[in-house]
């Protein structure tokens, strides 16, 4: 189970049975207590750090997360002055060698983080690690940055390149846009220039501009690439903080905030209990598909939901952030009842720039860039509709996608797409569709599909690398079955799943077929299809429609259903709707006769949140109260 403090709970048990406090007066509550939830976390953190030491020595992380632990509470400071130096002799040097995992530009942004909240010349606790400590960081940081950060790199026009993933790109960029406001600042380093002969006031102006334009283009355009990855996401909004809580330009700031505010009511309105429904990219095999969800660590920080005080890395920026979501997005979060049924629709970006390689296009233009590629989206987007259907008892979701090829998508929005049903009244309850996993690397632009509301399609793509296909079903589900249909009793819902030509066979699931190796036995149980690009028909309802769990099987038993030639389409009486999918990709799917259009002129629509593609402005709305996200202000 999701652990919650205690005078969390009592203070919710509290609000909840009080008819006199409203949502906002419940919001402003959960606001007010952000600092003794980031206080606990960063106590604990301070008697013992994470991650813990290992037979191979502690690494960067280790010492970066107790020095934000101990400065905070101004206790220990000693050690993780020591820390800091032990860090720059012994860790730095390889480091600063890798792309990877334990790449520099991992830790970059959080010893900045570390500077602007305690060097000498902070704005915040000034003073609190050693002179020692800040020459350090300060010695890395120009010893990483020097060479290799150009103007260049800042350039507007490549707000849409990543290098590497999106969030090696975020780690890497975010950290060169606080050295040089670092630098410009500092008497020792303000006259120095780059390997490009900026100085870094001219390096910190060009990367604010860049961080302007970045902010407008992905709030205007559908948020990040790798959607609610739980693995990748969380590095990437930790390097967001930075940018909120540090920047000068008061455009900059403005805009992050907002970018943040727009974040967390995306999460919002998927989420049930803290745990993200909708369809994810980049969701590896194992426990990222089985047991968790997207942003969970982060939220709790904000909203008290989520992963319950998470010591890790990625989520320390949230743990000591300055910044607060708007107080109509902590209604969004805690108001799961009263946000009813609704149909969330979003157009992502994750198509790549045309022609080129799918992944890291070769370029000789910077040293990073030869060394290890860049991925260029494409910044108009296209061809990728994610739909969610969002109930207080379930979040059914999918990345509707035409149906190209592997080629034409980055790596990082094709690779592992996770599409089902996620439960409430239960973490880890859960349906949803995976092909096998391979012995090296991953699965590519898997499968396709159509949605509406709580009726979903899906089908292997023949055009990928993905081996296999299968069904994922949570132990915490009661499974029946009936005239070929799979029928699961949630906690408050109904399920039916049926695959469409010649069945499949029950697999345990096995350690194997984790990328992570963890888990335990009995989690859940796979059905194996016998035809892997046989469609599979997914229909969820809450309970509270039917009158038992009978009324909900003979309904759908009696649900019009063909297959014939190229087309499957399938009739769902309780939602109205009639959907079609050409099992052979000829031709768009459609619902109700009509082609799904994957380039709507709306970005976001949904009750709550309303944006049109590329207009800049984005509003978020609950009843009479509205916040409108202009990110055209100047």
């Amino acid at each position: 189970m999701i652990k919650t403090p205690l005078f969390f709970v009592f203070t919710l048990l509290a609000l909840s049975t009080s008819n006199a406090q409203t949502l906002d007066q419940q919001a402003n509550e959960v606001l007010n207590q952000t600092e003794t939830r980031q206080d606990r976390m960063l106590r604990s953190m301070l008697s013992n750090p994470y991650p813990p030491k290992g037979s191979g020595g502690p690494g960067m992380w280790h010492y970066e997360d107790f020095a934000i632990a101990a400065y905070w509470f101004n206790e220990k400071t000693t050690e993780a002055d020591e820390g800091i130096l032990t860090l720059q002799e012994e860790l730095y040097p390889a480091a600063l060698e890798s792309f990877e995992a334990g790449g520099f530009h991992w830790h970059a942004y959080l010893l900045e983080r570390i500077y602007f909240l305690f060097s000498s010349r902070s704005k915040h606790f000034p003073g609190r690690m050693s002179v020692e400590a800040e020459h350090a960081i300060l010695e890395m940081l120009w010893d990483w940055a020097s060479p290799i950060c150009r103007k260049e790199l800042a350039s507007p026009d490549r707000v849409w390149w990543y290098w590497g993933s999106e969030n090696h790109h975020m780690m890497a960029w975010v950290s060169f846009w606080g050295a040089a406001h670092i630098f410009k600042d500092h008497p020792d380093y303000q006259n120095r220039v780059y390997a490009d002969r900026a100085t870094p006031s001219e390096m910190a102006a060009a990367f604010d501009e860049y961080f302007k334009v970045y902010a407008r283009e992905r709030a205007s355009k559908g948020l990040l690439v790798e959607i609610a990855a739980p693995t990748y996401a969380k590095y990437t909004l930790n390097t967001w903080y930075n940018l909120a809580d540090f920047a000068e330009d008061p455009v900059l700031k403005d805009r992050m905030d907002m970018l943040l505010d727009l974040y967390w009511a995306d999460w919002a309105i998927e989420q049930v209990d803290g745990v993200r429904g909708g369809s994810r990219h980049r969701c590896y095999p194992g426990r990222a598909s089985a047991e968790q969800s997207g942003g969970a660590e982060a939220a709790w920080y904000h909203f008290g939901r989520g992963v319950e005080a998470s010591k890790h890395p990625g989520t320390i920026s949230a743990a000591t952030t300055f910044w607060r979501p708007d107080p109509l997005v902590v209604v969004l979060v805690l108001d799961d009842e009263g946000r009813s049924d609704y149909a969330y629709v979003s157009r992502r970006p994750g198509l790549k720039e045309p022609g080129g390689a799918m992944n890291y296009v070769e370029d000789v233009s910077h040293p990073l860039y030869i060394a290890n590629g860049v991925n260029r989206l494409h910044p108009q987007g296209g061809a990728l509709l994610r739909t969610s259907w969002c109930t207080p008892d379930f979040v059914a979701g999918m990345s509707q996608t035409a149906p190209l090829t592997r080629e034409d998508w980055t790596a990082i929005s094709g690779q592992n797409r996770w599409n089902g049903v996620i439960f409430a009244g239960h973490p880890t309850a859960r349906i949803f569709t995976q092909p096998l996993m391979p012995s090296r690397g991953s699965v590519y632009n898997a499968e396709w599909g159509v949605q509406s509301q709580g009726v979903m399609i899906l089908q292997r793509l023949r055009a990928s690398n993905a081996h296999g296909q299968r069904i994922w079903f949570d132990q915490s589900l009661e499974r029946t079955e009936q005239n070929e249909w799979i029928f699961v009793e949630a906690p408050q819902a109904y399920t039916a799943v049926r695959i469409v030509k010649d069945g499949g066979v029950w697999e345990s699931d096995s350690i194997e077929q984790r990328r992570d190796g963890r888990g335990r036995d009995g989690q859940g149980e796979w059905l194996a299809l016998n035809n892997e690009y046989s469609p599979v028909i997914i229909e969820t309802a809450s309970k509270e429609d039917y009158a038992d769990f009978r009324s909900f099987q003979t309904e759908i038993l009696g649900n019009t259903f063909s297959c014939e030639g190229n087309l499957v389409k399938y009739r769902s009486e309780s939602y109205g709707t009639t959907l079609t999918l050409p099992v052979d990709a000829s031709g768009p799917p459609l619902v109700d006769s009509v082609p799904v259009d994957y380039e709507p002129d709306a970005v976001y629509e949904s009750p709550y949140i309303q944006g049109d593609f590329g207009d800049g402005v984005v509003t978020i709305q609950k009843g009479e109260t509205v916040l409108t996200l202009d990110f055209t202000r100047e």
